[in-house]
């Protein structure tokens, strides 16, 4: 019988690098409902696949996460070619639903031909812009710039039949910000995939890992991860030190202020960098690892943080420094996260020493941290996305 796909995922990111989208595709697969892909492509990618009986598009532009003026290019540019890729596969597929995947916002616009047509509209908001924007230059927080990306936002919220979004934080900004969109917005959180890890266990080792993977920006401030190293390295014993070491998995423009500090700080022999990893290649690494570190500075964005390698390190048991954020604390407990006041160093320093050494207070704290993940775990929101995408396609 010949294959139908209900649903076309529309992003501008690289698929299925994408853990939250592959989360979504694998999801509706067991419910026998196959998908589109149209996404951005990479040196090396392909320009068709298919992926576990997905078809997966690609349009050659993808983001170099330079300047906001390119960045507003990149953007320009993927929004008009989508615009004529959705045309020519809505025609041959004939798909009911497409699901489009902030950022930008206007992604959302590069559908209209088939709205036209009575296709339905999913807009996810993986990420707030105008927040997003003003972290990166609060100098410009009440800047007309400013003001038209929340108009930029409303327009794309009411052009959507229906809105997702990360996490209940998000979801009040939203509501209190675009007036009349209560009934067709939906909270569907990220999460960790079950079966991805059911059989998974940690690899004993008698190093102490610190772990970071994906994408390495200045705004996550993982440079504060290097000053603790270089710390450490007077303040424990030489033996201990010897078995701590830093590694980063994925690409970004601060890798090079990274290792710059490192080799200013010297603590270069501490740092490992492996590049990006598939998902199965990364499940092995993390299964590796001792700790995760995540350290941005709290601001107007980052308060609304809620990152997969969170839940990932969570599910598996795995213990998290973070720094205290708004929405890690919503739903982790001072009992389940290893918190530190945002770019207190001092704190840090203390809290990479208490997973070191306080093997009792780790048991405790990642049994806290799965806990309170079950009340917001991946096959709740997968039912609840599964009930949205039926919804849409009586």
């Amino acid at each position: 019988m010949k294959k139908k796909y209900l649903v076309c995922h529309l992003l501008f990111e690289e698929f299925p690098r994408d853990p939250r989208v592959r989360r979504y595709v694998t999801s509706l697969n067991q419910t026998d409902i196959y998908c589109i892909i149209i996404c951005s492509k990479k040196k090396g990618n392909k320009y068709f696949e298919s992926w576990n009986g997905n078809l997966v598009y690609r349009i050659p532009i993808s983001k170099q996460r330079k300047s906001f003026f390119l960045t507003s290019l990149e953007y320009a540019g993927f929004t008009f070619l989508s615009v004529f890729v959705l045309a020519f596969l809505g025609i041959k597929y004939k798909f009911r639903i497409i699901h489009v995947h902030t950022l930008p916002d206007t992604l959302i616009f590069a559908t209209a031909f088939n709205k036209l047509f009575g296709t339905k509209l999913i807009l996810d908001l993986h990420e707030i812009f105008p927040e997003l924007f003003c972290a990166r230059k609060p100098h410009l927080e009440n800047s007309f710039l400013v003001r038209i990306l929340k108009l930029s936002e409303k327009c794309s919220l009411k052009f959507a039949n229906t809105i997702i979004t990360i996490h209940d934080p998000a979801k009040e900004i939203f509501i209190k910000r675009n007036k009349g969109i209560e009934n067709k917005i939906h909270v569907i959180m990220n999460g960790v995939d079950n079966n991805e890890y059911r059989n998974a266990v940690l690899v004993p080792t008698d190093r102490f890992i610190i772990i970071y993977n994906g994408t390495v920006v200045k705004l996550l401030n993982l440079t504060m991860i290097i000053e603790a190293l270089a710390q450490l390295k007077d303040l424990m014993a030489g033996i201990d030190f010897g078995k701590i070491s830093f590694r980063i998995f994925g690409d970004g423009p601060a890798l090079h202020e990274i290792f710059s500090l490192a080799e200013k700080l010297e603590v270069k022999d501490k740092v490992e960098y492996l590049g990006y990893l598939a998902p199965s290649d990364m499940r092995i690494e993390i299964l590796k690892s001792s700790v995760l570190i995540l350290p941005p500075l709290k601001n107007i964005y980052s308060d609304l943080f809620y990152t997969t390698k969170l839940i990932e390190c969570i599910c598996l048991k795995i213990p998290v420094i973070a720094t205290r954020l708004n929405t890690y604390e919503r739903y982790y407990r001072d009992e389940s996260l290893f918190y530190f006041d945002s770019g207190n160093l001092s704190q840090l320093v203390r809290r990479i020493e208490e997973v070191y050494y306080n093997k009792a207070l780790v048991r405790q704290k990642t049994e806290n941290a799965f806990k309170d993940y079950q009340k917001v775990e991946w096959n709740k929101m997968k039912n609840r996305y599964i009930r949205v995408v039926q919804s849409l396609s009586v």
